[in-house]
Formats: C-alpha cells, sequence, structure tokens
C-alpha cells in the first residue's frame, strides 16, 4: 500500500487541535513518508509536546496529535487502505 487515505471529522490543517474548524474533510498521505516522519517524531522526544506536521498528496500541511499519529501508523502496518479519525482521538 503506497496511499492511505484520511477521513476525520475536522480540519487538520489546523496546528492547534482548539482551532480545528468542524465538518467531514479527507486527506491523501504517502505510507512511506508518513512512516518515516512519524519514526523520527517518535525518536524526538523534545517535540512530543508538539503536533506531528505532514504533508499530504495534495501538498497541504496537517497536524496531527500523537494518538492520531499512532491511529495512522498503525492503520499503514495492517496495510488499511482508509482510516477514519474522529474528534474523541483527538483529545491526546
Amino acid at each position: 500500500m503506497e496511499i492511505l487515505e484520511i477521513r476525520t471529522t475536522a480540519d487538520l490543517r489546523a496546528r492547534s487541535i482548539g482551532a480545528r474548524a468542524p465538518g467531514a474533510h479527507t486527506y491523501h498521505v504517502n505510507c512511506r513518508q508518513f512512516s518515516t516522519l512519524h519514526r523520527q517524531w517518535q525518536n524526538n522526544r523534545t517535540r512530543h509536546a508538539e503536533p506531528l506536521s505532514v504533508m499530504t498528496l495534495d501538498f497541504e500541511q496537517i497536524w496531527m496529535t500523537a494518538a492520531e499519529g499512532a491511529q495512522v501508523a498503525a492503520a499503514i502496518k495492517e496495510t488499511v487502505p482508509l482510516l477514519a479519525l474522529n474528534r474523541d482521538s483527538a483529545s491526546d
């Protein structure tokens, strides 16, 4: 699997969770690129306070919490082609 489709009920383009506008959004990410960025982000312990920054295939900068990043990483590992993130997972 090379591309993962992420469907969410909030706009991940907002860096702050509190600034995320509600509504249905769909993003496509390159699995290899995400896995590399997520691994680097995890290894840099000082950055855990900051959201994970990822560029989509549509060249949109999206921001994920640790919980959201873990969900995406798990979906890639399990080769799930579609992931739906809900607002409850953004509480990290």
